[in-house]
């Protein structure tokens, strides 16, 4: 019965300092580390912020780096971020910068599945309708800025805030300043203060004043060249003034010292400037008489992008210039 009993007594032991090893190895004790939970392999939720636009307000990302635009590659580009996709319209140009853009098909026909595939974080468009807004906004967060809201300048600084570039905006203005600073001082001798410029459209049954956009903008709001009086009263009423549909008769009201003109591509066009430079309407024209009439290429003049105003910007000098 004793050698029963001490054999029990020895088998608590052991199991008593088995018990006290396996606490040991388990982190029990006073010295022993604490256990830490395991990371969490989830990222954190990149930042947002709300933004106001044409449609209303919309949540984008803080700084988006994949962006797919519509209409404003050119500014995008501007501000230092290449879009991963723009519409069609905005790649027909063999400037380097626009190299490895994808093409998301037109503005009439957007290809929503290649946007898709794109996997953007912020969609960037133009003057879209609802339902192409709708469709768009269940890709990506979509922010819709319309064409006619801003000047060129006010274009590349609301892409900026989009994008959350504001300092690259500003360095861009900068520079364009400068730029256009070289350019004024070229042209200073050949334009006298108080001379004028004006710029014809001709199309097959339309005649147009260029206002301060596309063509204007370069001539009026970046060199600071004089539109005829009767056209800078229409710039004080609209400062984003397209155009001014004119009748030839009235075209003595708006003869200028300088004249740029540009038709519309067609065989049409091209007569009917045949038969106006026959009329004595144009012949008697300052710019006619001086031989200070500029044909320029509507495909070069028409686009209205930072890229585009600076080809323009040194055609115009070397115009002027001769």
């Amino acid at each position: 019965m004793k050698k029963y009993l001490l054999n029990i007594s020895l088998l608590l032991l052991v199991l008593t300092l088995a018990a006290c090893g396996n606490a040991k190895s388990n982190g029990a004790g006073n010295n022993a580390p604490k256990e830490t939970e395991t990371p969490s392999t989830e990222s954190a939720a990149p930042a947002t912020r709300v933004y106001k636009h044409f449609y209303g307000e919309t949540s984008i990302p803080a700084k988006p780096e994949k962006v797919v635009t519509l209409q404003y590659a050119s500014q995008m580009i501007s501000v230092g971020l290449k879009p991963i996709g723009a519409a069609s319209h905005l790649l027909e140009t063999t400037d380097p910068a626009f190299q490895g853009i994808e093409d998301v098909g037109p503005p009439d026909d957007i290809n929503f599945e290649k946007i898709l595939s794109l996997q953007p974080e912020l969609i960037i468009a133009g003057d879209v309708e609802q339902d192409v807004y709708d469709k768009l906004s269940k890709i990506a967060p979509t922010v819709v800025i319309p064409w006619m809201d801003y000047d060129l300048f006010g274009h590349v600084q609301v892409i900026g805030d989009i994008l959350n570039r504001q300092q690259e905006a500003a360095a861009w203005k900068t520079a364009f300043d400068e730029k256009l600073a070289v350019a004024k001082a070229k042209i200073a001798d050949k334009i006298t203060d108080g001379q004028t410029v004006a710029i014809y459209r001709i199309d097959p049954k339309e005649f147009y004043i260029y206002g301060v956009r596309n063509i204007g903008f370069t001539l009026y709001n970046a060199l600071g060249l004089q539109p005829p009086a009767i056209v800078q009263k229409e710039i004080d009423k609209d400062p984003n003034l397209w155009g001014i549909p004119i009748s030839l008769e009235m075209l003595p009201d708006y003869d200028a010292d300088y004249v740029f003109v540009t038709l519309l591509e067609g065989e049409e066009t091209s007569k009917r400037f045949d038969t106006i430079q026959a009329s004595s309407l144009w012949k008697n024209l300052k710019a006619v008489k001086n031989n200070h009439v500029y044909k320029i290429s509507m495909d070069t003049w028409l686009g209205y992008t930072p890229h585009d105003i600076e080809v323009q910007l040194n055609e115009a000098v070397e115009l002027l210039t001769k």
